[in-house]
């Protein structure tokens, strides 16, 4: 199928990803080929799209990992040098530090490479090792229903006990982070949230309890501004049992 282009719209994808990953079923050589199948597929569903790599992982890239990726990319981060980044691969729960590092680089890269947004219209978060399928369609986000707007796949009653998370019991949902979209006016919020929602996290796990990104976006992304896409047009294998998701 072709890729369907919506002329006048400029995209930008942010990609998360962790190669060098000590948890989860897949070894660095499997997550390096599921990340140029990531950026593959955003290539053909939005060949125009400016896409940004953002690695994550206290373990930075290895030279020759970098010459596969960088050329495959707009910009390629390494992000395994910031500080927080090192202090946050010490916790020993790797669903931690994957919650926290994810936030904490994406919110960097937010505040200190705007200039690479100007002129763009609509900028998706993409997690690595996933990839657009054939019901992605870059044409749909032109709906005017969709300006201004966040767009996710769904919302999701949480699998963890209010107790765990701090949500009242009423609203104690999630919104999926594989893939997600907002409008680039909403940076300034996005930004903001970001900063509450690392700061929410570092509470509840002092606390004791836990929360992770996906409740996190329901918490503080401002309900006003979200929009559901059901199916989302995304796909890929969890990284701690390798099951396959669909969106």
């Amino acid at each position: 199928m072709g890729a369907i282009i919506l002329r006048g719209m400029q995209a930008a994808f942010i990609v998360t990803s962790a190669i060098n990953a000590r948890s989860g079923m897949f070894a660095p050589e499997e997550r390096l080929r599921d990340t140029i199948g990531t950026i593959d597929s955003i290539r053909q569903r939005v060949p125009d799209a400016a896409i940004h790599l953002l690695d994550m992982c206290g373990d930075g890239l290895q030279p020759a990992q970098a010459r596969v990726l960088s050329p495959a990319v707009t910009r390629l981060f390494d992000y395994s040098g910031l500080h927080d980044v090192q202090a946050i691969y010490k916790a020993p729960n790797p669903d931690v530090v994957k919650n926290l590092t994810e936030m904490t680089c994406f919110q960097h890269f937010l505040h200190s490479q705007e200039a690479l947004l100007d002129g763009v219209d609509r900028i998706f978060k993409l997690s690595g090792r996933y990839r657009l399928d054939e019901r992605f369609c870059i044409g749909d986000y032109g709906d005017p229903g969709y300006r201004g707007q966040m767009v996710f796949s769904g919302r999701y009653a949480s699998q963890f006990a209010p107790e765990v998370t701090g949500n009242d019991a009423a609203d104690n949902f999630q919104l999926m982070s594989r893939l997600w979209s907002f409008d680039a006016c909403l940076l300034p919020v996005v930004r903001s949230a970001y900063g509450q929602m690392i700061e929410r996290m570092v509470e509840r796990l002092n606390a004791g309890g836990y929360i992770d990104i996906e409740h996190l976006l329901h918490r503080y992304m401002p309900r006003s501004r979200i929009a559901i896409r059901t199916p989302i047009g995304v796909s890929g294998r969890l990284a701690p049992n390798a099951c396959e998701v669909s969106d």
